[in-house]
């Protein structure tokens, strides 16, 4: 059982109420709940406007008269809606609580009859209300006044002293951004400077920051920037070939390397000495031609490729050779070191096999290579140089880009016909077992993070594999399979098959582009190198898969890149990306069989609707292209390519720099471009105004000579 309360008590809620007289009244209120309470609720008296007013109207409104303090007063201001928008020249009016009125001293008192009621907001903004450009709008400043305040509202301090006369001073107004009026060249370039749209009564004139040769119409060269390549060994002829460069990672030299095995650096900085028309230093590393060069991340290390089928290491500070990686059986095309390392490299040969060196590793001495005979006998007896130390080799793929055998069918009909293929120049002399070779001609680390990942390219076709070089490859089980291929363009499915020459990844390693004999360049998505379930990709860096696994397919390219003057004949031509840093924009410049080196810009904001187009489609006269049939040889390659991807053609090319074919470039730790051609000369492509006054100057008085400049397209240079 629960205890009840007695029935003859009754709990009742009591409110209290303010009479208009100001006494307080109590009120009965209906009973809680009770068996003996009344069917009929009491109901409470209803809340007029004058109880209302008397019970909520804040204090500050109560007390009119009360002096203000100036950090209040400053803090009112600050959180006022239109603060930014009260132009100077004006004073606030003796009204602290109330609505803010801004009135001028010389202007006349307004009509109270036409008095406008202002909206009054019970919260103010707390984030001042900025100006913009794009709309009109009434500016009004606020003016420090609290003196003149306090002397109207008849504060005890409102008697200005001596020391209270000083005034402090206004603080600064927020003036609106005017837009920029002035359409002429130079209020374009200003406002293309900053990135802003320029509008033309309804319409959106697109300011030069979207057009692409705003990123390579700058690009100049003077006869200063030119350097002869000069035979290192002293020999017949004079002058040598220069086949490679690259370029420190932590200074301004840049090394070439040329037919006869020498090496020259030369300084890219114009105010350093001595100039880039004369050698920084010179040194043979090789017997035959130097076909590519590269730098340690720290620049204390020098790899060379040559076709003596060796690659050595040189130690800069000394120039001498202190590794010696011999393991292929045919010239050696391509080197480089493992980002983030100075330890582990790689090469690639004609031969279709790619290795993989670890400095630390033991390896071994070879013989002598060198002697030092006395003639004179005054010296003794003849000394021999030190040996050759020969690095050892950890990893090796044989056959990398050889093609998948097929198993044999008995069939009494012809056997189709297979694409015709463009080999790597292979020699008469070459014996019979190695003239089925594929030869690997580029390479390529994945970025820091998954720089265990390699990057091949070959002759034989566009395809590119990818490679996971923790796995051991051998030969003698089985073929070496790598963890994805990408598939080809199509174009070249239903034409012939057409290889790579060079391979660059971009600043952010988010895209792959790879030269091709076609005259196109084609972009991959790295990220779509292996479609599907990829977590070889990742940054976790899975477990290493096992030798002899399944071979994933990769997309092919989403986009390619064409000029007029871009032209891939050869495989010696090459290509360089140059990182986006400070004011500086990504680039990839390429050679050309032309004898000019092509620029194009990398922001995939150029690839619009607008820019969109199919390499020389004014050749063909409608949309689509014209089936593959037999064609005259005159007829051009592009109009016999049926592509399935965009083309674009926004490249800018580098004339009148050289003269015959332009195989490798790079660009230097300053942003600056160094290309070498067949004409003997290597070239120092600078950025700055001279480009413009280059091409606008004309040939009066010698000043185009030995000079070259990017070319535009279009009124670029016009003044209007």
């Amino acid at each position: 059982m629960t205890d009840q309360p007695p029935p003859s008590i009754e709990r009742k809620a009591i409110a209290r109420a303010t009479t208009p007289d100001g006494n307080e009244q109590s009120l009965p209120t209906p009973a809680t709940s009770g068996r003996n309470s009344s069917s009929r609720r009491t109901q409470l008296p209803t809340v007029t406007p004058r109880r209302f007013r008397k019970f909520f109207t804040p204090r500050s409104s109560l007390r009119r008269n009360v002096k203000v303090g100036s950090s209040r007063q400053v803090l009112r201001d600050i959180t006022s809606g239109d603060s930014n928008r009260r132009p100077l020249g004006r004073r606030r009016s003796s009204k602290v609580d109330d609505i803010q009125i801004f009135e001028d001293e010389n202007a006349e008192a307004p009509d109270p009859s036409r008095k406008r009621k202002r909206r009054l907001h019970h919260t103010p903004d707390p984030t001042p209300e900025l100006s913009s450009p794009l709309k009109r709008c009434r500016r009004v400043s606020v003016i420090e006044s609290d003196s003149a305040s306090e002397a109207e509202n008849g504060s005890p301090g409102s008697s200005l002293d001596e020391h209270d006369s000083i005034r402090r001073p206004n603080p600064m107004s927020i003036r609106p951004i005017a837009p920029w009026g002035q359409h002429n060249l130079s209020g374009q370039r200003l406002l293309r400077e900053c990135g802003g749209l320029s509008r033309t009564g309804g319409q959106i004139r697109l300011d030069y920051c979207n057009d692409w040769q705003y990123e390579t119409a700058g690009f100049y060269t003077r006869p200063n920037d030119s350097n002869a390549c000069v035979n290192i060994a002293g020999t017949e002829p004079n002058y040598a070939i220069p086949f490679c460069t690259a370029s420190c990672n932590t200074n301004s030299l840049v090394a070439v390397g040329d037919e006869e095995g020498g090496v020259r650096l030369l300084e890219t900085d114009r105010k350093a000495k001595p100039s880039f028309s004369k050698a920084y230093l010179t040194f043979r590393a090789h017997g035959n031609a130097v076909l590519d060069l590269a730098f340690s991340p720290d620049d204390m290390l020098l790899a060379t490729a040559s076709g003596d089928q060796t690659s050595r290491i040189i130690d800069m500070p000394t120039q001498t050779a202190t590794f010696t990686m011999a393991g292929h059986t045919s010239s050696v095309k391509q080197v480089c070191f493992q980002p983030g390392s100075s330890n582990v490299v790689v090469t690639s040969s004609r031969d279709g096999s790619v290795l993989v060196w670890d400095l630390r590793c033991r390896g071994h001495e070879g013989p002598v290579r060198d002697f030092k005979i006395s003639l004179g006998g005054t010296d003794g007896d003849g000394t021999a140089t030190q040996p050759e130390r020969y690095a050892s080799s950890v990893n090796s793929i044989q056959e990398a880009h050889a093609p998948a055998p097929r198993p044999q069918v008995e069939s009494t009909t012809k056997p189709a016909p297979k694409p015709s293929l463009v080999r790597d120049c292979p020699s008469r002399t070459e014996p019979q077992n190695r003239r089925s070779d594929v030869s690997v001609t580029a390479l390529a680390f994945l970025p820091p993070g998954r720089e265990h990942l390699l990057l091949t390219g070959s002759e034989a076709n566009a395809s590119v594999k990818l490679w996971d070089l923790r796995t051991t490859h051998s030969h003698r089980r089985n073929r070496a399979t790598p963890l994805s291929s990408t598939r080809q363009p199509d174009s070249h499915n239903s034409h012939r098959h057409f290889g790579l020459t060079s391979m660059a990844l971009s600043g952010g390693g988010d895209r792959l582009y790879t030269v091709c004999r076609d005259n196109t360049v084609y972009a991959y998505s790295i990220s779509h190198l292996i479609i599907g379930h990829a977590p070889e990709l990742s940054l976790t860096a899975p477990r290493p898969r096992r030798p002899g696994g399944l071979e994933k397919e990769g997309l092919g390219p989403m986009y390619g890149f064409r000029h007029p003057q871009f032209h891939a004949t050869t495989f010696y031509v090459k290509s360089a990306l140059r990182s986006a840093a400070g004011d500086k924009s990504e680039l990839l410049a390429v050679g050309s069989s032309d004898g000019c080196a092509v620029l194009f810009p990398t922001d995939e904001r150029y690839l619009g609707k607008g820019r969109t187009a199919s390499a020389f489609s004014s050749l063909s006269s409608s949309l689509g292209r014209p089936t593959l049939t037999r064609s005259q040889s005159g007829t051009s390659l592009f109009t016999r390519l049926n592509d399935t991807i965009p083309i674009y053609q926004h490249g800018t090319p580098l004339v009148r720099g050289h003269s015959r074919e332009v195989t490798d470039m790079t660009w230097t730790y300053d942003g600056d471009l160094v290309t070498v051609g067949d004409d003997l000369t290597a070239r120092c492509w600078r950025e700055g105004p001279d480009a413009r006054d280059l091409r606008v100057g004309g040939e009066t008085e010698g000043r185009r000579w030995g000079c070259g400049w990017s070319e535009t397209v279009g009124d670029w240079d016009s003044d209007d």
